[in-house]
């Protein structure tokens, strides 16, 4: 069976790049297929990035394509191929996240809506591992295993040069829940007030009495790229995950975050609430 090696906005970009150059050279996907003795489905799914192909496959490509190995764009194009296939450490997490962290690693700027939990990316330690054993996995070394994962992803929020900028809107629900009791919820209060304070970090609350939104369903995430990749939406069901990428997909998930920013508390106003939370209990606070 061949490894999972899930697409990601490099992968797009390098099928791309093939596609362009099938173009350009006046064939099919069929044809190119009979050429480079493969199904013309492999050939799409190259080209939307959906699979990644070796640099033995580029390099067949290229051939068909009459394009040199030696000089750009065939020389950048083997090597897009061979760094698509080094391992991340998000790989050993399996399918259900891998997916999704392998897009977060590569986005610029990351918009989220949670409307029972904060989200990854800004949870302590503790309320990780709070969250990761109520109705999922008991076993110890599972648990350890998912919430140094966790905790791993957050450094994009640190990265060099140039960290994901995150905009992230949390319902009421989502800062009240005593995920591990008050006083790990009390230390999670008080990591949100101090990642507030990154620069690329902003944290909108969206009180109760903000009323029915275009969100009431389920949370969402929303994220783009850089080099003119497409944007991507993301979202998680009980019946699994959901990326959206048609553009009436992408407007209406843009819309439905604009409308929750506009419900929402500023973020001046919003770090003043959680601080309240924190200092007074978030069952007790009206």
């Amino acid at each position: 069976m061949p490894r999972f090696t899930p697409a990601t906005p490099r992968s797009r970009r390098l099928g791309r790049e093939l596609r362009k150059l099938r173009e350009a050279k006046g064939l099919t996907g069929e044809e190119t297929a009979k050429l480079v003795r493969c199904s013309t489905s492999r050939i799409s799914r190259i080209e939307s990035g959906e699979i990644k192909p070796r640099a033995g496959d580029v390099m067949e490509l290229l051939v068909a394509y009459s394009v040199s190995f030696d000089e750009e764009p065939g020389r950048g194009l083997l090597k897009q191929a061979r760094e698509l296939r080094e391992d991340g450490w998000w790989q050993r997490l399996g399918g259900k996240y891998a997916t999704y962290i392998a897009y977060e690693i590569e986005a610029v700027e990351l918009k989220n809506f949670e409307p029972m939990l904060v989200p990854g990316l800004l949870q302590t330690e503790r309320y990780a591992r709070e969250v990761n054993m109520v109705g999922r996995e008991t076993d110890p070394d599972t648990v350890k295993q998912r919430v140094a994962a966790r905790m791993t992803r957050q450094e994009v929020l640190h990265r060099k040069p140039i960290p994901l900028r995150m905009h992230a809107i949390l319902s009421e629900a989502s800062v009240r829940t005593e995920v591990g009791g008050p006083d790990v919820l009390r230390e999670q209060l008080d990591h949100l007030v101090t990642l507030s304070r990154l620069p690329n970090v902003t944290i909108q609350v969206l009180r109760f009495e903000a009323g029915a939104h275009l969100a009431d369903s389920s949370g969402f995430a929303y994220m783009t790229f850089a080099q003119d990749d497409p944007p991507l939406g993301y979202v998680e069901t009980l019946a699994g995950e959901l990326f959206l990428e048609s553009k009436l997909d992408l407007a209406r998930l843009s819309a439905a975050y604009d409308n929750l920013k506009t419900l929402a508390m500023s973020p001046a106003e919003s770090v003043k609430f959680i601080k309240e939370l924190s200092k007074h209990g978030a069952q007790r606070l009206a």
